[in-house]
């Protein structure tokens, strides 16, 4: 078997990503040591750039990857996407879904973003009813260092959309 990413050479590695030759097997593990911390999951949040450069962290958001991962996501530019092809940009992640106009009509699963579309999560809880209602969203947060539930009104000041697929 070769390497998915250089065919005349033998793959010495078979990951949950491709088979690989060593050399990519060493540049994925270097590659996936600079993912950051908070990011979830980690391992497949890399990206093969190309021969010269090899496997780097892609410039994107772990908070897309995440949701992208929980909603089976993978839409976009292969450039967009992770090597498992999650997509791990916002504004990709909610392009062509539908907006949720209001706020009474949200539900649980809904994607948030914020208004500039460099944050989003996932709507994990909602309390009360109407206009009123308590909204939860579980969300991988860098400043958190994790994935975290937060609430909408609170933590995010109530600003934001929400989308559904």
């Amino acid at each position: 078997m070769g390497c998915d990413h250089h065919p005349g050479r033998k793959a010495d590695t078979s990951t949950s990503i491709g088979n690989y030759c060593a050399q990519c097997a060493e540049q994925i593990k270097k590659a996936q040591a600079r993912v950051d911390l908070h990011v979830t999951p980690k391992d497949c949040f890399i990206i093969y750039k190309d021969a010269s450069t090899g496997w780097a962290v892609p410039y994107g958001t772990g908070c897309a990857h995440w949701v992208a991962h929980q909603q089976h996501i993978k839409k976009g530019f292969q450039s967009d996407r992770c090597t498992l092809g999650f997509t791990y940009r916002v504004p990709t992640l909610v392009n062509g879904l539908s907006v949720v106009e209001n706020r009474a009509d949200v539900k649980v699963n809904d994607i948030w973003a914020n208004d500039k579309k460099d944050h989003c999560g996932l709507v994990a809880k909602i309390e009360g009813e109407g206009e009123q209602q308590k909204i939860t969203i579980r969300h991988c947060s860098s400043r958190q260092g994790g994935v975290f539930s937060n609430d909408f009104d609170t933590y995010f000041g109530g600003k934001g959309k929400f989308y559904r697929r």
